[in-house]
């Protein structure tokens, strides 16, 4: 019998792929409203069923702004760009938590220096990942 082994990343870079494509992302929808179970065991998830859980939201979440045209499909082409629009969303979004936080007019003073550096800040993902990836 032929065996071999496989390490952590290999298993990783499986379930992500696994988790882009349509029909995992239709199955993990469907799964959302009830309609399908993904997993036999429905309570207690391995770390494996955790993790493509994960990536299938990530997926899901960038399909999401693909479609609402807050980012173009150029950041499927490569993780690289998945991972960076990303972390661009978090940080996008940890930042509208701490303004939230902040008084009326301490918003209107961060709203004033953000009309300021526009100039010079890339304000849309779009011109961020409009542009193939340079390859060497």
């Amino acid at each position: 019998m032929f065996s071999q082994k496989v390490n952590l990343s290999q298993i990783y870079s499986i379930l992500r792929k696994m988790a882009k494509t349509n029909k995992w992302q239709t199955l993990y929808a469907q799964s959302k409203e009830g309609c399908v179970i993904l997993f036999k065991n429905a309570a207690t998830y391995t770390d494996i069923q955790i993790a493509f859980l994960q990536y299938l939201s990530f997926y899901n979440s960038l399909h999401t702004d693909i479609y609402m045209n807050e980012v173009g499909e150029i950041v499927l082409e490569d993780e690289t760009y998945e991972d960076a629009y990303q972390h661009y969303k978090n940080k996008v979004k940890k930042s509208d938590k701490k303004s939230k936080l902040r008084t009326p007019q301490e918003q209107d003073k961060t709203r004033e220096r953000r009309k300021k550096q526009q100039g010079t800040n890339i304000s849309n993902t779009h011109v961020v990942f409009s542009k193939p990836r340079i390859r060497k």
